[in-house]
This record gives structure tokens, C-alpha cells and sequence, in this order.
């Protein structure tokens, strides 16, 4: 079975639909899955690491995270197959499969149910883009950054995650003095420690506590 879910929790006739045509690929840090300036050619099933769905205005902020519960470029799923609006890239490294866009259509054409499974996938990813959207807006850097890393949490294995000050001032869209303060705080109250660029939750209880509310829905880990 594979570690993807939305490829693990498919029928399996539905998979039969995608497997022939599914490539393994390494997925290094700062690959770029979707540049914002090429038409999208493939979507990417995350088995491990993190993909970051990111918009470049003034500064760059991150709008949405994938990782081994889903598949990059939901637009695809939804009929848009032109260029997108935002990149897409590797911040923690990992591995996967990809499969082109044609294929995924071909398949979403030939059957109601597969279609059915990557339109809710679609919407659970939309619901986090809104929920990033309105903790970006209501929360403090420290209450946002307890949620990425429980978000982080919920998509990778062990309690480690190799992240530099430069990428999670990308990921809370904040410069690194004010990334640095929160780190030193949750590590501070002992639920995190932070050292050449690797965090390690240490209490994930804890974590949740210093959300305030920013990350609500259980893990899914």
C-alpha cells in the first residue's frame, strides 16, 4: 500500500486507473514542483517530506502545505491545467510518484468514483488555505508558528523537522528576527528545541496549547 493516503484510500479499480502511469521521483529540498511561469505538466504524490504552495507579492507567504495525505495541483482536478497562480515547491525533502496531467484526466474521466476521492481531497486542501488565511490574519508569529509545526507534524515521520529561520520566515510570512523570537519562546516553555537547523517537537500537547485555537482539527498522523 502506498504511503500516500489519497492514493492508499482509493478503490481499487480507481487505482488500476493510475498505477500503470505513476513515476517514482526523488522530491529534493527546493525543487520546484509548479513554477508559477510553465503550464502544469504533472501532479505529485508525496510519500514523504513537505511541499509548500507559496504566493510571491511584496514577500513570499505561504498559502497551503502538502504532503503525503494528498496531491499537488488540486486546480488540475477542478480543470484548470494552464499556469499557476502560485509556486509550488520541496521544503522538506522526501519522495513520491507523479503522474502527467493528461493520464490524471483520462482517469478522472473514466470514472465517478476516483473523481469523487480527489474532489474532497480538493476541498480539505481549500479548507486549509482558508483556515492559513484566517490565522494569518487573527494570530500572533508564536500562535501561527506552533501551528505549522503541528502541521508539519501530522505529515512526517518522527519528531524532527529540518527547516531553516530563512524558510519559516517564508512559510508565517515574517522577517527572521521575528521568527527567531517565537522559536525562542516555544523553546522557552520546553515544547521545542531548535539547533542548526532542525526543530524537534518535544510536546506536542504543548504545541497545541500555544496555537490558541490556530490549529483546531485533530492530527490525522
Amino acid at each position: 500500500m502506498s504511503p500516500n493516503r489519497i492514493l492508499a484510500g482509493l478503490l481499487p479499480a480507481d487505482l488500476g486507473l493510475l498505477e500503470p502511469n505513476l513515476e517514482p521521483v526523488d522530491l529534493p529540498v527546493r525543487k520546484q514542483l509548479h513554477p508559477r511561469t510553465r503550464r502544469i505538466e504533472h501532479v505529485y504524490f508525496p510519500e514523504s517530506g513537505i511541499a509548500s504552495v507559496v504566493a510571491n507579492g511584496e514577500h513570499e507567504i505561504e498559502i497551503g502545505i502538502i504532503g503525503r495525505e494528498g496531491v499537488t495541483a488540486v486546480s488540475v482536478v477542478m480543470g484548470n491545467e494552464e499556469r499557476p497562480r502560485y509556486e509550488t515547491y520541496m521544503q522538506v525533502a522526501g519522495k513520491g510518484h507523479r503522474l502527467s496531467v493528461d493520464h490524471l484526466r483520462e482517469a478522472l474521466d473514466a470514472s465517478a468514483t476516483l473523481r469523487k476521492a480527489f474532489l474532497l481531497y480538493a476541498y480539505a486542501y481549500m479548507t486549509q488555505m482558508a483556515d492559513t488565511a484566517l490565522s494569518n490574519g487573527r494570530h500572533k508569529i508564536e500562535e501561527r508558528l506552533a501551528r505549522w509545526l503541528l502541521l508539519a507534524d501530522d505529515r512526517l515521520d518522527g519528531s524532527k523537522i529540518p527547516l531553516t529561520h530563512e524558510f519559516l520566515g517564508v512559510m508565517l510570512g515574517t522577517a527572521r528576527p521575528g521568527v527567531t523570537i517565537a522559536l525562542q519562546e516555544l523553546e522557552r516553555r520546553g515544547w521545542i528545541t531548535h539547533k542548526r537547523g532542525v526543530i524537534t517537537i518535544i510536546d506536542r500537547k504543548g504545541l497545541l496549547r500555544s496555537s490558541n485555537g490556530a490549529y483546531f482539527r485533530p492530527s490525522d498522523k
